[in-house]
């Protein structure tokens, strides 16, 4: 089995932009996403915009709100690209242009990694519920925990040995929304040792 963890963060740096959208429009266009909950409908289409207040462009980081975003400097893009194969989008600013940053593309699995009889009770010790059904577009939302409380995903998932992959389940609360995002080991090592001060080891349960 190929080993995988996950990256927690330090800290956030950047707000996304438009505010009002949260960044999601410029990300998945106006109408893929529900202003209810804040889930996408689809794929990533479009760049992450970030406001340049209060923003340092350096190492890799993952901004306020958008914690699926995970964001790197050029040369460091660069060098995972040719390393591991990672996908990247530009990361923007308000008027369009370039920041010097780059987002990994994250793709959601079609496969289930969880479930609910397995999950609802790990994630109800931790927040005395397990989630619930967004009203305005149905998506079930699992309250946020990281995976060091859930079990690991299928072994067909693990063994395909994909430098990151990504659960099609969605947690959060509010107007919080985030997959479980894993990483090959010898990945996450590469962005801890690029980015130390952001960036941080969570190892998966074996439960």
């Amino acid at each position: 089995m190929t080993d995988y963890v996950q990256l927690g963060f330090h800290r956030n740096r950047g707000w996304p932009w438009p505010e009002k959208s949260w960044g999601l429009s410029p990300m998945y266009g106006d109408d893929g996403w529900c202003r209810a909950c804040g889930v996408p409908s689809h794929e990533q289409t479009g760049s992450l915009v970030l406001q340049r207040r209060g923003l340092t462009v350096s190492a890799g980081w993952v901004p306020f709100w958008q914690y699926d975003a995970y964001c790197l400097v050029n040369d460091i893009a660069d060098e995972a690209r040719d390393r591991f194969g990672l996908g990247f989008r530009p990361v923007l600013d308000p008027r369009g242009k370039h920041l010097g940053a780059s987002q990994v593309v994250l793709q959601s699995d079609v496969v289930s990694w969880f479930s609910s009889e397995m999950i609802a009770p790990r994630i109800t010790a931790v927040h005395g519920e397990s989630g619930e059904a967004c009203a305005g577009c149905g998506v079930w939302r699992w309250m946020p925990v990281s995976m060091d409380v859930l079990p690991p995903p299928p072994q067909s998932v693990l063994h395909e040995g994909r430098p990151v992959i990504v659960s099609p389940e969605w947690f959060g609360a509010g107007w919080q929304a985030r997959r479980q995002i894993l990483w090959r080991s010898d990945v996450a090592d590469f962005l801890v040792a690029a980015a130390p001060r952001d960036f941080r080891l969570v190892e998966m349960s074996e439960r």
